[in-house]
């Protein structure tokens, strides 16, 4: 459908569709590093080399997929904005027929990537009796990237339609700027959450000064304390506390909340 959307635009002169094939291109590269990210990732000789898994493949894979979304939406904006001021001619039928198979093959992929939202994860290296459904970013690149495209067909039909009928030819080229920013507006969102968790920030979903509080109610004083994410519901938390009575990094485990799934805990008690 890539190959046949791109020779369409140029045959037709189309943008929207031009622009929609090349943007399809980077759906397959897209789905192709979702498909090695989760071939490595079960991969037992990449686990015994990694401290905390292969949990941080997942957004790496959606990080990268990520800066290919921008680039293409870029290159959108910047080929949109010359047909704008240098408009062509389009073959509008042709281009229509098109779009709407493009469209077509979006929404069944969506539908297949959709319905098979959760990842379960068996990465058992810190908690044997915990299993986890969830969402990881890998994941939700690849399927980003597959509604994106359907949004951008969507577009180029309805910009060559009113094209046709209303001599709108003005349009093609702007759906295809359109298109581009809200594209590059979900890669950067992509981008920076999965930018976060490959830098170790804090974790969102266990707020670290939660713990500390509930720790310290205790009588226990934290000196330090760090909680992050290193997969799909993994967590590790390193934790350095002063008490006068030793009690064991097991103890301590009771304050970190469910939600951190399965924990790495290391505790320092001095």
């Amino acid at each position: 459908m890539m190959i046949f959307e791109v020779a369409a635009g140029y045959w037709t002169g189309s943008m929207a569709l031009l622009a929609d094939g090349y943007h399809m291109a980077s759906h397959a590269g897209a789905l192709g590093i979702a498909y090695l990210v989760y071939k490595l990732a079960k991969s037992e000789s990449i686990k015994s080399r990694l401290s905390f898994g292969t949990g941080k493949l997942l957004p790496l894979g959606g990080y990268t997929s990520a800066v290919g979304l921008g680039i293409i939406a870029i290159w959108m904006a910047v080929e949109s904005i010359q047909r704008l001021l240098n408009p062509t001619e389009i073959q509008f039928n042709e281009a229509i027929a098109v779009a709407v198979i493009g469209l077509a093959v979006n929404v069944v992929s969506a539908f297949i990537l959709g319905s098979g939202h959760h990842h379960h994860n068996h990465d058992h290296s810190h908690d044997d009796h915990d299993h986890h459904h969830v969402h990881d970013h890998n994941h939700r690149s690849a399927l980003v990237h597959v509604i994106a495209d359907a949004l951008t067909s969507v577009l180029a039909i309805l910009a060559l339609i009113a094209g046709k009928f209303y001599a709108a030819n003005w349009l093609d080229p702007l759906m295809g700027i359109v298109g581009a920013v809200v594209i590059l507006r979900w890669a950067y969102v992509l981008c920076r959450d999965t930018a976060w968790e490959l830098l170790d920030a804090h974790s969102n979903s266990v707020p670290a000064h939660e713990v500390r509080g509930s720790i310290e109610k205790a009588g226990i004083r934290v000196i330090d304390l760090h909680i992050w994410k290193v997969g799909p519901g993994n967590h590790a938390c390193q934790l350095v506390v002063e008490n006068e009575t030793r009690k064991g990094s097991e103890f301590y485990r009771q304050f970190i909340p469910k939600l951190a799934g399965s924990i790495h805990l290391v505790v320092e008690e001095r």
